[in-house]
């Protein structure tokens, strides 16, 4: 055999080696970066998510699908800045393309302007705030916004309430000031009207001064806009110094909530799209898969992660890695069964869900029945 031949076997050879482990096979990962506060006020949500996350990519990774994932996740602390210092650290050297989170609405809205410029494609979780539709072509969100949730929720507020002001103790974050514009005008419709508007630190964990304020006025209707360890904190503080109230929150559900407020979390109302009760086989097999696993009932962030890990790998898997391509099969969503409710993406990039109330009652998250 002469030494042209053996070379252009060798050529050859080498080609199809090449060819094999180019190929997405299945054994080709994708690099997904996931920004979730790991630590901080919201760690709570920054646990849910990982295991979501642990959730699908076993799902993914067992499946003949032609591409498996391996998520990247960062630390936010539950802070904006440190948010973007996240997502440049995910873009600039993990290279991404892909990316679940940021969890809060302040730090969407600070690393959001970063993705859209770079033309990564972020799917959004947990933030509700209006003002993230309007960030870009490339900021999706798995989690229905405010347009949708506040004025549905001011109409059930305003039947419920013993007197015609509603007062707010609110996070001082993104999501506050928008949520309460779209809410005001519908809770004034209806005969009633917003009182006192109260703001705290992310971190605060006393809320005394602020329920003193509130002491004074007679059948009051509370709205909180919090976390659940801080709104276990908030109802025992109300429970200690005599408010008497009936308390309504954006929806959040927490282990916290419950176990830390010594009963005072007890008819909470609150607006959710996640029904984790549903008969449906996909949100069935996801709630008794995380409660196996983690021994514990997964949230709306939770579920909103796993459905956004689930939809960015189906549409690669559809459509190839091109984030363009990525990007539309994302708008064309129509009618995905996710495992936190049926859900379809409008042209804003955002979701549209079935929207429901739910409570506490004897200790447990239940929908709400009159």
């Amino acid at each position: 055999m002469s030494k042209t031949i053996k070379i252009i076997i060798a050529l050859i050879v080498i080609a199809i080696i090449l060819f094999i482990i180019s190929k997405p096979d299945g054994s080709q990962k994708i690099k997904i970066g996931v920004i979730a506060p790991l630590t901080g006020a919201r760690a709570d949500a920054g646990e849910y998510t990982k295991n979501a996350l642990e959730l699908a990519e076993k799902k993914i990774n067992k499946s003949n699908s032609k591409y498996k994932v391996d998520f990247i996740i960062e630390d936010s602390r539950y802070e904006a800045q440190t948010a973007v210092s996240a997502l440049r650290k995910l873009i600039d050297f993990d290279k991404v393309n892909f990316i679940i989170g940021p969890y809060g609405s302040s730090e969407v809205m600070a690393a959001g302007p970063i993705a859209e410029k770079s033309k990564v494609l972020m799917l959004v979780t947990g933030a509700q705030s209006p003002d993230i539709t309007n960030l870009g072509d490339y900021i999706f969100r798995i989690i229905h916004n405010s347009d949708q949730e506040a004025p549905i929720f001011a109409k059930f507020v305003s039947s419920k309430m013993k007197s015609n002001t509603l007062h707010f103790l609110a996070l001082n974050t993104a999501i506050t000031d928008p949520y309460i514009k779209l809410f005001k005008p519908v809770l004034e419709s209806q005969g009633k009207q917003v009182g006192l508007i109260e703001k705290f630190d992310p971190k605060a964990n006393d809320f005394r001064a602020e329920l003193t304020k509130l002491k004074k006025q007679e059948h009051t209707d509370i709205f909180l806009i919090i976390t659940p360890k801080q709104g276990a904190v908030l109802l025992k503080q109300a429970r200690d110094i005599g408010v008497k109230a009936q308390f309504y929150n954006i929806g959040v559900e927490g282990p916290e909530l419950l176990t830390q407020s010594n009963g005072t979390s007890e008819g909470l109302l609150y607006p959710y799209s996640y029904d984790n009760a549903s008969s449906e086989e996909s949100v069935r097999e996801f709630y008794n898969s995380y409660m196996s696993i983690f021994g514990s009932e997964p949230d709306t962030i939770a579920a909103n992660v796993y459905d956004a890990a689930q939809l960015i790998h189906l549409c690669i898997e559809n459509v190839g890695l091109n984030v363009g391509s990525v990007k539309k099969c994302l708008y064309d969503t129509k009618d995905y069964h996710g495992v936190g409710g049926t859900f379809s993406i409008d042209s804003n990039g955002d979701t549209l869900k079935e929207i429901f109330i739910k409570t506490i009652k004897d200790g447990k998250f239940v929908r709400y029945e009159k």
